[in-house]
């Protein structure tokens, strides 16, 4: 009997237990700890001493093998010594992790959920991994995805990561197909998707974790309330300017595939609101929602990228 552990160690830090590729059991550690939105470094500060509340749900369970997930973090540098404290709480014969697979674990878990035979998977988040010096993070992804098989089709990155990378080397949007490996990339210095979101919540005054509250807002503009016109003026902003970059990152989908199985995940994909125009605009598709289309999520997905694709 294969045991697979999936341990995300981003935001919202969790795990997901596989007996046999089937899901048996997940936790997210901010459930028993009470800290939003937890992940590592909050305020361990590289001290590892933690003792991770869902791991205890496992202590008579020896896993084939642990993978983990997370999302690039960079010039931090910080986590092999994260893996290294959370293996010390498992009993495990080996484990995997690979941090360029982050949109990846987000696409296999929302097929998982899904149902769906075949379908084309689009992530869009805040940030995922990291392909070059400085900070091409990437922040949307196109995948094809099977029972058998992940292809990545499309990649946007970006080096826009808010206004602390403003003295970045700027690059002016372009195109480029890769024939090596057959995806195509945009590398830019401009926000999108999420990345875009998390700038108008801070300019609205919102702490990043608080999407929800903007982007229930929005919806009370030109509407008798006490909210200040600049907040919802800057929610609304987020709302129309995100939802026409998935639109387009939608329309992209033509180029790619006729599947018309779409499932969306990635932190964005949380956006209810944006989630539900988008179906009503695009009646020719059928669409899943990733149930957890936050990084929780990626613990799903990593364990069963690990066992059925690699």
């Amino acid at each position: 009997m294969r045991k697979i552990l999936g341990v995300n160690i981003s935001h919202n830090v969790s795990c997901a237990y596989f007996k046999n590729n089937i899901l048996k059991e997940y936790y997210e550690e901010d459930r028993f700890n009470k800290i939003k939105n937890y992940q590592p470094e909050s305020f361990e500060l590289g001290d590892y001493t933690y003792e991770y509340q869902m791991l205890k749900k496992f202590e008579n369970i020896t896993f084939d093998v642990v993978v983990f997930s997370s999302f690039d973090r960079g010039f931090l540098q910080i986590e092999l010594p994260i893996i290294k404290h959370i293996l010390k709480q498992v009993k495990y014969k080996k484990y995997y992790f690979d941090i360029n697979n982050h949109h990846i674990y987000h696409a296999v878990c929302g097929h998982y959920f899904s149902k769906f035979d075949e379908a084309v998977a689009l992530v869009s988040d805040g940030g995922g991994e990291i392909i070059s010096f400085p900070f091409f993070r990437a922040i949307q992804s196109i995948f094809l995805i099977n029972k058998k098989e992940v292809i990545s089709k499309y990649k946007y990155f970006s080096n826009n990561k808010l206004d602390y990378f403003d003295n970045f080397v700027p690059i002016e949007k372009y195109v480029k197909k890769n024939k090596d490996i057959k995806i195509d990339h945009v590398l830019s210095n401009k926000l999108r998707s999420g990345l875009r979101y998390i700038y108008y919540l801070n300019k609205a005054g919102f702490d990043e974790g608080n999407e929800g509250q903007m982007m229930g807002i929005a919806a009370y503009k030109n509407k008798n309330t006490d909210i200040s016109k600049e907040v919802l003026e800057i929610a609304n902003k987020a709302q129309e300017e995100t939802l026409q970059e998935t639109i387009e990152l939608v329309e992209k989908v033509k180029e790619y595939s006729d599947c018309k199985n779409i499932i969306l995940s990635g932190g964005y994909h949380m956006n209810c609101s944006n989630n539900f125009k988008l179906v009503k605009h695009f009646p020719e598709y059928k669409f899943f929602v990733d149930p957890i289309a936050y990084d929780g999520g990626t613990a799903v997905g990593a364990a069963l990228y690990y066992e059925n694709y690699l």
